[in-house]
C-alpha cells in the first residue's frame, strides 16, 4: 500500500510467489502493492499440519514485510519530490521578492521577472497541494510505523508460545489453533492499516480533483 496521482508504468513483486492480480492502481507510485499467493498445504497427518502453519507463518509475515518494502520505496520517491518542491517555493518566492529591489538598482525589465518567479513558486505550492506529494509522503510513513509495529507484535507473541511449552500430555491442537489464531490477526492487521491508507488516498484525491476542477471553472469563467 503515495500522493500523486498519475498512472503507474511499473510493477513491485513481493514475496517469493506473488499475485498476477494488483490489488490496487495509484498515482506517482514505482509499483503495484501486490499479495503473495495462499500456500498450497495439506493437512493429513500431525507433521504435514506443523508444516502448514510453518508456511501460514511465513506467508503471513511475507505479506507485512512486502507492505512494508513498498511503503518505504514510495515514501523515498515522496520525500524527495516534496523536498524538491519546498526548496524550489523557497527560492523562487526569494527571487521574486528581490526582483524590485533589483530593478531599482539595475533595469526596469528585472522587476517584471519578480512576477514570474513568484507564481512559480505558487505553482509549486499549488502542485505539492493537488498532487499530495508531502500528505502522501506522511501517510507512507504512518503506514511502515503500523506495519513495523503488528509485524513485531506478531513475532514476540510466537515466540512466547514456542516457548511457553505445556505439558507432556497436552493436546497438540491447542498451540496450533492459537498460532492460526496470531496468524489470522497479522494477515488482517496489514489488510486494514493498507485498506486505510488507500482509503485516505482516495479521499484526498477525490477532493483534490474537485477543487482542482473548480479553480478551472472559475478560470475559464473569468471575473
Amino acid at each position: 500500500m503515495v500522493s500523486g496521482n498519475g498512472a503507474r508504468a511499473t510493477e513491485l513483486h513481493t514475496g517469493k510467489a506473488a499475485s498476477n492480480v494488483p490489488t490496487r492502481r495509484r498515482g506517482l507510485r514505482r509499483g503495484d502493492l501486490r499479495r503473495e499467493g495462499f500456500p498450497s498445504i495439506s493437512g493429513a497427518t500431525p507433521q504435514e499440519r506443523a508444516q502448514a502453519v510453518e508456511a501460514l507463518r511465513e506467508w503471513a509475515e511475507h505479506q507485512a514485510e512486502g507492505a512494508i518494502e513498498w511503503y518505504m520505496k514510495d515514501k523515498r520517491l515522496k520525500r524527495s519530490g516534496s523536498r524538491l518542491l519546498r526548496a524550489l517555493t523557497v527560492l523562487l518566492a526569494v527571487g521574486g521578492s528581490l526582483a524590485p529591489l533589483q530593478a531599482a538598482a539595475v533595469s526596469e525589465k528585472v522587476g517584471a521577472w519578480g512576477y514570474v518567479l513568484l507564481a512559480a513558486a505558487a505553482g509549486c505550492v499549488a502542485f505539492d497541494y493537488f498532487f499530495g506529494v508531502s500528505t502522501g509522503w506522511m501517510r507512507d510513513m504512518a503506514a511502515i510505523q503500523s506495519l513495523q509495529r503488528e509485524l513485531t507484535t506478531f513475532r514476540l507473541d510466537w515466540a512466547t508460545e514456542l516457548l511457553r511449552g505445556g505439558p507432556a500430555d497436552a493436546d497438540p491442537g491447542q498451540p496450533m489453533a492459537s498460532q492460526l489464531l496470531m496468524i489470522g490477526r497479522l494477515k488482517s492487521a496489514v489488510d486494514r492499516i493498507v485498506e486505510s491508507e488507500t482509503t485516505d488516498w482516495l479521499a484526498e484525491f477525490r477532493l483534490s480533483l474537485g477543487r482542482m476542477h473548480d479553480k478551472l471553472g472559475k478560470t475559464q469563467s473569468g471575473p
